[in-house]
């Protein structure tokens, strides 16, 4: 081996020191900024909005093209909104796409702006929750529906549970507020106290009346009627009713809506139109206590429900009612032990278990 000194070669021991401090730094330093980094990623995860997973089936309802499950009859049929809508588009039939016809979902006085109706229901029985929503999206809104108007099935009369805090908020906010008038008595909804009264004129009339007393009292705009498991032999005295009640509220310059239900023979959504400033079509409890478990309101679901009463009703009256609500189901060895009503929140909560 020659004698002569390799490149790196040296008798200055401070190289050495100086190269030991620095692995020694490295090795303090390193698993600092790792630990940092990690944190980093956990914070930002936690940080993010409570809805990741409806974030995420959103993104595969808008951008998968092949299910990753075997489709029904009625999901092969609708394909979804974003391929209908792209369609429509892609023809210049876009909505409010044609320059000359522009975009004005308005039909009534009440709802001036081209936007129409932007409406919430409010309910009491949620006090708290509902309540704080109410303050924080009010906002958002034209319109308030609250079930505060009911019918006491021993009496046959009409009752209401006005939230004065609420009241306030809204008038205060400029929102429109249409009560609710529902059979729902004590959880249960009371289809032949409903038919009492719209089969017998003096009381229907009395209740046409105690309704006509309090929207002009609180200054209300009108009403909405949510008569459901309704026991009437055909649908006459229910178009009766809202015939009658249309009438008269007209006649005093305020507003009837009805809430009905997809793909149930109780409502001649057609007859009902002509009696209605509006219709609500309730898209949602497509699952329920009575039935298997599954989704509240499946997207093709109310695809399907819109195309239905769109053949049957002129598009500017019909309002798309979604759930901000689910149902929860508890089996064991594939048996329903129960079912549970759940808010929004603690629908995702569950879901996150």
């Amino acid at each position: 081996m020659s004698d002569q000194s390799q490149i790196f070669q040296s008798t200055d021991k401070s190289r050495w020191k100086t190269t030991k401090w620095v692995l020694r730094a490295a090795l303090f330093v390193l698993p600092i900024i790792a630990a940092i980094f990690f944190m980093g990623i956990y914070f930002t995860n936690k940080n993010k909005p409570d809805i990741p997973l409806e974030g995420a089936a959103i993104k595969k309802v808008l951008t998968d093209s092949i299910p990753s499950y075997r489709e029904s009859s009625l999901e092969k049929e609708y394909k979804g909104f974003k391929k209908a809508i792209g369609n429509k588009w892609s023809k210049g039939l876009g909505c409010g796409q044609v320059l000359d016809k522009p975009l004005d979902l308005s039909t009534s006085k009440y709802f001036s702006d081209s936007l129409g109706i932007r409406a919430a229901f409010y309910v009491n029985w949620d006090a708290s929750q509902s309540f704080n929503s109410l303050q924080k999206n009010i906002k958002n809104v034209n319109l308030i529906i609250p079930e505060w108007l009911f019918i006491d099935p021993n009496t046959d009369q009409l009752y209401n549970t006005i939230d004065p805090k609420a009241l306030k908020i809204m008038q205060s906010a400029g929102v429109k507020v249409m009560p609710l008038l529902t059979n729902n008595y004590k959880t249960l909804f009371r289809g032949e106290t409903v038919r009492r009264i719209i089969t017998n004129p003096v009381k229907r009339q009395k209740l046409i009346d105690d309704i006509i007393a309090v929207l002009e009292k609180y200054h209300f705009i009108g009403v909405n009627i949510d008569f459901e498991e309704l026991t009437l032999d055909s649908d006459r005295p229910l178009i009766e009713f809202q015939k009658t009640l249309y009438q008269q509220l007209h006649a005093k310059d305020l507003l009837v809506s009805q809430d009905v239900i997809p793909f149930n023979d109780d409502y001649n959504y057609n007859a009902l139109s002509k009696y209605n400033d509006y219709l609500i079509l309730m898209a949602y409890d497509q699952h329920h206590a009575e039935t298997k478990p599954g989704p509240n309101s499946s997207q093709k679901w109310i695809e399907a429900a819109v195309v239905d009463v769109a053949k049957k009703v002129p598009a500017n009256k019909v309002i798309l009612a979604l759930p901000a609500f689910g149902h929860d189901w508890k089996t064991k060895n594939k048996k329903i032990i129960s079912v549970a009503d759940v808010t929004y929140q603690q629908a995702i909560a569950n879901a996150k278990k």
